[in-house]
């Protein structure tokens, strides 16, 4: 996940704009200090997800941390709100209550406990604590367009009194602005968020006397938060209802009309080599496969995470961009491509330049391509991340079935042995397989696509250490012939990998 790498406290003199307002805070009492609070996040990121009527719902989030640096308690009232410009049209989003979304997020995508906004506020925080939380903005049956994206961030510091009239206070606040541009990505299809440059925004705020401190009706605040949760029930309890009455994926036939499993399924626990020899007739079906994928590695702190687009033909030649944020400015991206001939792999680094690395298949050593000359583990399925459970062949073992979004797939586990050493740990197996080293690896494969829907790596004590989970896939996707041509940009030097590592094996 991409952090800004700035934690955001508010000064105790803020810069005050216009005379009127100035002289209206000097006379509120201007010199006295106000706490704030410490606010750092993370690159927003959309999310897509089926209602219980099965339609598509579409989100924006943001992952976000905040902590009290004072040295008493304070209130942690954050609200954030976001807003979607193009040209001369706006549309506003306010921080929901969405149970579904948030259950999806903690667990197939962090991993990991976060508070919402009702949850962020249930208690003050203590002197030097910190809280993670996520902000949701449910934007509708479809994605909206837009160019600009603001995220506002309302409650990192004390209102500023400026007086009162009648039963209505009224204060200043100071509002942390993150905006946002929408370009195209050189690295995927469609766009991706740039980062511009935060602001800051004074607004001014009327609160009546029973109002909360952070300017907003406690009434209305409860009924809200009452109404919010009534509904998350629902879609929740809708959700599970049509899931529960959903079979499990069954012994059906697949796209090409071959049964992928024999009447009441294999036995659990046990390979399963009928049942993969259809996955892989199901797999092989599709000419042109387009995918997008959202790859983890490491654990807690060290966790990194990576957004990725794969374009696979039936040939087996593929074309992979992947985009890793390594939690500081210095993002890398990766370009690879398989022509049938060569392995090119592009690298650029943020302040460091363009790398191209290239092997070539007639020269690769042969430890790296087969394993007990099984003829499916080529260099393709090596070098291929989404084909990776190709490489254990029969030795899979079948644990059952799991419904992943709109298909169900197929769950198989393997616990790579030596045989597997030297594919593992050779260089084109990629990070999440191979540098991993996992002591267990588990696949979920598509009961009717074939694909590889999910791999999770597990080290010796059974925690998950890297993973690469589809989000969206195009069985039928139009792929034009050159996205499986790389050509290297002038002036960039190529590194031939075959050469350089026959160097490093001489004595």
């Amino acid at each position: 996940m991409r952090t800004h790498g700035r934690a955001w406290r508010l000064l105790a003199t803020p810069v005050v704009a216009g005379l009127a307002l100035a002289a209206a805070a000097a006379a509120a009492g201007e010199g006295t200090t106000y706490w704030s609070l410490t606010f750092e996040n993370d690159t927003p990121k959309q999310l897509v997800l089926e209602d219980a009527g099965g339609k598509l719902r579409f989100y924006w989030y943001l992952i976000y941390r905040v902590k009290n640096p004072e040295a008493v308690p304070l209130p942690a009232r954050l609200r954030l709100t976001m807003k979607l410009a193009i040209e001369k049209q706006s549309s506003d989003y306010d921080d929901g209550f969405d149970r579904v979304a948030e259950t999806h997020l903690e667990e197939k995508v962090l991993e990991r406990k976060v508070c919402n906004w009702a949850e962020l506020r249930a208690e003050p925080l203590k002197p030097g604590e910190a809280r993670e939380g996520i902000a949701i903005f449910a934007v509708g049956r479809e994605a909206p367009d837009f160019d600009k994206m603001t995220i506002a961030v309302h409650g990192l510091a004390e209102l500023r009194p400026l007086g009162r009239e009648g039963n209505v206070r009224k204060f200043r606040e100071r509002v942390l602005l993150l905006r946002y541009e929408q370009v195209s990505s050189r690295w995927r299809a469609g766009k991706e968020l740039k980062y511009l440059p935060e602001e800051w925004s004074l607004e001014e705020v009327s609160v009546t006397d029973r109002g909360t401190p952070d300017g907003t009706e406690g009434d209305k605040l409860r009924e809200k938060l009452d109404e919010a949760l009534k509904k998350a029930r629902e879609e929740q309890e809708r959700r599970e209802k049509i899931i529960q009455e959903q079979p499990p994926p069954k012994a059906s036939g697949g796209p090409a009309g071959a049964p992928l499993a024999a009447a009441g399924g294999p036995p659990t626990g046990r390979p399963a080599p009928e049942l993969l020899a259809a996955v892989r007739k199901a797999a092989q079906a599709a000419p042109c496969v387009r995918a997008t994928l959202v790859e983890t590695l490491g654990l807690g702190e060290r966790k990194r995470e990576a957004t990725c687009t794969a374009l696979l033909a039936k040939s087996g030649k593929f074309a992979i961009e992947r985009q890793l944020d390594p939690g500081t400015e210095q993002a890398l991206q990766e370009h690879r491509v398989f022509d049938a001939q060569h392995l090119w792999i592009q690298t650029t680094a943020k302040g460091v330049g363009d790398a191209v690395r290239r092997w070539t298949v007639a020269a690769t050593r042969k430890e790296w391509c087969t394993v007990d000359g099984r003829p499916e583990v080529d260099f393709a399925t090596v070098a291929n991340p989404v084909r990776a459970w190709c490489l254990f062949g029969d030795d899979l073992i079948y644990l059952g079935t799991e419904r992943l979004g709109r298909e169900g797939a197929y769950v198989f586990e393997i616990q790579p042995g030596a045989r597997f050493e030297a594919v593992l740990s050779g260089p084109l197996s990629g990070e999440v397989l191979g540098r991993t080293m996992g002591r267990r690896v588990r696949f979920w494969l598509g009961a009717a696509s074939g694909f590889q829907l999910k791999m999770q790596v597990y080290d010796e004590r059974g925690q998950s250490i890297a993973s690469l989970e589809c989000r969206d896939l195009a069985l039928d996707a139009a792929i034009p012939p050159e996205a499986f041509v790389f050509r290297p940009a002038s002036g960039v030097e190529v590194v031939d990998m075959n050469a350089a590592l026959a160097a490093n094996d001489k004595p």
